[in-house]
């Protein structure tokens, strides 16, 4: 819900929309046009146009021609619904008293709240991408083998041979993934799990001759020879309205998804807390390094969780992210 401030820009924008079929900054019935400047990202307008950095996603949503919300370019156009600066209205409005002794069967029944959309939280190539924190190595039906180009490295559309522990048909799917080292906590030292990263897709093409050849019909990482096969089976990104908690809790962070010491904006990283803790994907947390004082250096957001680890993603940062950074409750204010 936007601040009370903005009540007055929405009347302005009604009143000029009633008066002009064209105003002069782009604004329509439904939507507000705003012009990229540099430096702006879909966060920042988010911020300067709605007053909630949060309601980024829904700007994106109505604009599909940018596929990274961290990449606009000067003079770009960007759409923002009318609808997202309506809620400045305030959210206590006068209702009109029913009429005096009327009869039952004249009252109007009361309409039901209107359900506001949702969207995906994330998109589901990064939710894959990211991948998660397993207790255990999964157990693999096979591996990437050659290529028959002779290519080591492989992406979308290359085609490999893989071997497989059991019997497959064609067009069966698998994943293609990465399993980390194990993952140790930087302050216990105990063994957390397995970082778990989905690389890809692959469906089987041909089996001939003892010989089984897939295609990569999707990739999102980098697939080498000797990756691992799982099962495939559908996955699908958490769902929301937008309106994101910002829990009391605190943990850690327990490990990056780039093989980097840092971690940066729109990079993945992996918390000591997950569903079975209460853990929610949406969560919002602060993250801070702690040294001689600890201080403040950037903004998560869950989009995944296990029982006792998640994995965000960095909305924001001020210094680099690392292992053994906390996390707390983020304030709004």
């Amino acid at each position: 819900m936007l601040k009370k401030g903005l009540k007055g820009l929405l009347e302005y924008a009604i009143v000029v929309s009633m008066l002009l079929p064209s105003v002069a900054f782009g604004q329509t019935q439904q939507i507000k046009e705003y012009k990229v400047i540099k430096g702006d990202t879909l966060w920042g307008i988010a911020k300067k146009e709605l007053n909630d950095s949060f309601l980024w996603p829904k700007i994106w949503k109505e604009n599909t021609s940018i596929s990274n919300p961290d990449r606009l370019y000067p003079g770009e156009t960007i759409r923002i619904p009318l609808y997202l600066i309506q809620k400045a209205e305030p959210e206590t409005a006068p209702k009109p008293a029913a009429p005096a002794e009327a009869p039952a069967k004249e009252m109007k029944k009361e309409q039901p709240a209107a359900v506001e959309a949702e969207y995906p939280l994330v998109e589901r190539d990064l939710l894959l991408a990211g991948g998660y924190i397993s207790d255990t190595v999964p157990a693999g039906v096979g591996r990437v083998g050659d290529s028959p180009s002779g290519r080591t490295l492989l992406g979308d559309n290359d085609s490999v041979y893989v071997s497989v522990y059991q019997p497959v048909q064609t067009g069966e799917r698998f994943y293609v993934i990465k399993v980390s080292e194990p993952v140790l906590h930087p302050v216990t030292g105990r063994k957390v799990g397995y970082v778990v990263k989905v690389t890809g897709v692959a469906e089987i093409k041909e089996i001939r001759y003892g010989e089984t050849l897939a295609k990569l019909i999707r990739c999102f990482g980098e697939i080498n020879t000797g990756d691992m096969l799982v099962p495939y089976y559908e996955i699908e990104p958490p769902m929301t309205n937008g309106h994101f908690r910002t829990p009391d809790f605190n943990g850690m962070i327990i490990a990056g998804n780039r093989q980097a010491l840092n971690q940066s904006k729109l990079d993945v990283v992996y918390i000591d807390r997950g569903c079975g803790d209460g853990i929610e994907a949406g969560d919002i947390f602060t993250t801070l390094h702690v040294g001689e004082h600890a201080v403040p250096n950037g903004t998560i957001q869950v989009i995944g969780c296990k029982d006792h680890t998640a994995t965000a993603v960095i909305k924001n940062n001020s210094d680099p992210i690392t292992a053994g950074d906390i996390f707390a409750q983020f304030d709004r204010n």
